[in-house]
């Protein structure tokens, strides 16, 4: 590599070529040339005053690498032996970013015209408003405090936006967890600079304009990836205080203990409770000169799997390991099929045949059910789960013995079949058309398929509208009647992926995946069974649809013989109401609204008797006033029928008109009511609203509490409201006893 290759002089060009060795196809070799190492210098104002840290190749920022030859050959394993690797190759580390430095002649990428704006945006985050894109270099000074924090936020949300364009949401496992860590130290880091609000969303635009036109899924998905991250920075948001309050005085306390590290399983609560990654809590540990127990950490994290049945026994898992089933059900209901493996446990008997047409439940679909006969034998199938290359059939013997090598006429109930496959093709449909007319961002998370009946999971980042509703519906269902044939192909992993075939998140697949193509408007990777034609699903209905989760939401439908019977109960309790209201079905909704105007005019003349009720028993409720230790006290019965409300406002009325306690209590619906309030100087000679409520429905079966100046509480036994009534008055006296 020549000087003029890279476009800097030699004085700014630092080559080290005698580096001490290298690992080579044979083994140890070298040196590795007079170009294994190249480095730029930045010059002096980045040296940090320690030769160790300013030299080349050291921690400090004096000299940038460009290029470093790094030779892969070996998978080095836990016993220190080395694997050869399958594919070993050569890494320069000669990165784009790295040679956008160099032909820019930045010091370093964040002085790049592709970062620049990014770090202004983050700079300019503190102002109020849009923020402007600027493309000026900025002002990094490696001794200035804010210039660490500038280039974290940058580099954090950058990797955050593109991760959202290719559809992954914050999560707790792999790339979600990437997501979540990039968003919540980005977010963390912005303390820094005094930014406690969230603030990385105002950033998008400024990512969209820079990488739009190259990477245009950003700029299209824009607003959709502002909404998530800012959906994240307010959940983080919500929690960091307690969180970060927790960690400072668990630091401080091991500092001043002298403890050398962070005991593992705080680390693990303190993700569990407020949502603090790992690494988050490693790296300002780090900066206490502290270190996280891994052994304990390990241990929470076992305990933690243990609990939430993410374990699964190995027992369970070597049961039929060895054994191996041939599934023909695709194309065949029924086939012969010998018995290879047995299990009974528990009172449950579980076999496995070398041949068979019962669907083991996976990718959603649930298994088959159907029955085994064979020469005096006959069973059950109750359900058929996956185990290894096995598909386990769980049975109900009815007659006859069971043993292994018996061949069987395997059956599988085929009317339930048929259901699964409806709602399995119109999930299909329905992923397609949620993406159609919600965005490609829509990704399926996981799915449920029984005999006509679905719920599918998938990636939105709010609830849907009715209309969106009617609209997916509508589609999906317009593309059932278009009666398309479902083509089932065998083929490459690559060609699949060029015709734009979606794969379940988070499934592996082989270099041979199966393609279910409905017409051209569902395409997926697919092992479950489907209909020969869409029409064959009937009709799909949407009967609900809610959130599940952070940016996840749940769909649930039906199809076929349930949607039928959705429809059928809808049109009854729609005539049973009618009937209600005296009017025909299709003048229902007029006759509810009419009701319900009917219900409010009620309403507010029942208001306002109660309160002509209410103005009319003041006077004669204070008749009934005593003197507590020389505090004034009303006790009394509000009018049959007073809601919490007009009680509550009696109780100001009274206490409006009297400098002391006021205790009222009521029955409404056959239920007691009870509200007090105590005037300020009340207060200040020791009485308490929700103390003294709190007694007095304890009395009456029930409980509440509240302020010293007002509280109403409940009751479930109103024969002895006339009792707790006698009993206010020596309750507040203990009160002011104190």
């Amino acid at each position: 590599m020549r000087k003029n290759d890279i476009g800097l002089s030699d004085e700014r060009i630092l080559r080290l070529g005698k580096a001490d060795n290298w690992w080579g196809p044979v083994g140890r070799t070298g040196p590795c040339g007079p170009d294994s190492e190249i480095f730029f210098d930045r010059g002096a104002k980045y040296n940090t005053g320690d030769p160790e840290l300013d030299r080349p190749g050291g921690d400090g920022d004096r000299y940038g690498e460009i290029w470093n030859l790094v030779f892969q050959q070996y998978n080095q394993q836990e016993d220190g032996t080395l694997q050869p690797l399958p594919a070993p190759g050569i890494d320069t580390g000669m990165g784009f970013e790295r040679v956008l430095a160099v032909l820019q002649g930045a010091d370093t990428i964040f002085h790049t015209d592709v970062f620049a704006p990014i770090v202004n945006a983050v700079a300019s985050c503190k102002d109020e408003g849009d923020i402007a894109f600027s493309t000026t270099t900025p002002t990094l000074d490696p001794a200035d405090p804010t210039t660490r924090p500038l280039k974290i936020i940058a580099d954090h949300i950058r990797a955050a936006t593109f991760l959202a364009a290719d559809g992954i949401t914050p999560g707790n496992n792999g790339r979600d967890y990437m997501m979540r860590r990039f968003i919540r130290r980005a977010f963390l880091t912005g303390r820094q600079l005094g930014l406690h609000q969230p603030f990385l969303h105002r950033i998008m635009p400024i990512i969209a304009q820079g990488y739009g036109d190259t990477y245009p899924e950003v700029r299209e998905r824009q607003d959709i990836i502002a909404g998530l991250v800012r959906r994240e920075e307010e959940r983080f948001e919500s929690t960091l205080d307690a969180g970060m309050s927790r960690l400072e005085d668990l630091l401080t306390g091991l500092q001043l203990k002298g403890e050398t590290r962070l005991p593992g399983e705080e680390v693990f609560r303190l993700y569990e409770t407020y949502g603090f990654p790992r690494e988050l809590t490693e790296e300002l540990a780090r900066e206490s000169n502290l270190e996280i127990d891994e052994e304990s950490y390990n241990a929470a994290m076992e305990r933690h799997s243990r609990i939430s049945g993410s374990a699964v026994g190995e027992y369970e898992q070597r049961a039929f390991g060895n054994v191996e089933t041939t599934f023909v059900g695709y194309d065949d209901l029924s086939c012969d099929g010998t018995i290879i493996a047995v299990r009974v446990a528990d009172g449950t008997t579980q076999i496995a045949l070398d041949r068979t047409p019962f669907y083991a439940e996976s990718g959603g679909q649930i298994g088959d059910v159907g029955e085994l006969a064979g020469e005096g034998f006959r069973a059950r199938v109750t359900d058929t789960q996956k185990q290894g290359k096995a598909h386990i059939h769980t049975v109900e013997v009815i007659e006859g013995e069971l043993r292994d090598g018996l061949t069987v006429q395997a059956t599988v109930d085929g009317a339930r079949r048929r259901a699964i496959e409806r709602a399995h093709s119109a999930t299909h449909l329905l992923h397609a058309a949620l993406r159609e007319h919600l965005g490609k961002h829509v990704e399926q998370r996981g799915s449920l398929v029984e005999p006509d009946r679905l719920r599918f999971d998938f990636v939105h980042f709010a609830p849907m509208t009715d209309e969106e509703i009617a609209q997916v519906e509508d589609t999906l269902n317009a593309h059932i009647l278009q009666s398309d044939p479902i083509e089932i192909r065998f083929t490459d992993i690559n060609e699949a992926r060029a015709m734009g075939a979606m794969a379940l998140f988070g499934e592996k697949y082989g270099d041979i995946v199966r393609t279910v193509r409905m017409g051209d408007f569902s395409l997926e990777l697919c092992g479950g069974t489907h209909l020969p034609v869409t029409s064959a699903a009937g009709l799909c209905r949407i009967v609900s649809e809610g959130g599940v989760g952070a940016n996840l939401r749940r769909i649930e439908a039906l199809t076929g013989t349930a949607a039928l019977a959705y429809d059928r109960a809808q049109e009854l309790r729609l005539r049973e109401t009618a009937r209600g209201l005296n009017a025909q079905p299709d003048a229902a909704p007029a006759a509810a609204e009419k009701l319900r105007a009917r219900v409010r005019e009620l309403e507010k003349q029942v208001q306002a008797a109660q309160q002509k009720m209410a103005s009319a028993s003041v006077d004669e409720m204070l008749k009934n006033t005593t003197s507590i230790n020389g505090l004034m006290m009303a006790v009394a019965r509000a009018p049959q029928g007073f809601d919490a409300n007009a009680l509550r406002e009696l109780c100001d009325r009274l206490s409006d008109k009297l400098d002391g306690v006021v205790v009222l209590a009521g029955e409404s619906e056959g239920k007691v009511l009870w509200a007090v309030k105590a005037a300020k100087s009340a207060v200040e000679r020791g009485a308490h609203a929700g103390n003294l409520v709190r007694e007095l429905a304890k009395l009456t079966g029930g409980g509440g509490g509240g302020r010293p100046d007002f509280a109403q509480a409940g009751g479930k036994d109103a024969t002895h409201l006339d009792e707790a009534l006698v009993r206010a008055p020596e309750i507040l006296s203990e009160q002011l006893g104190k």
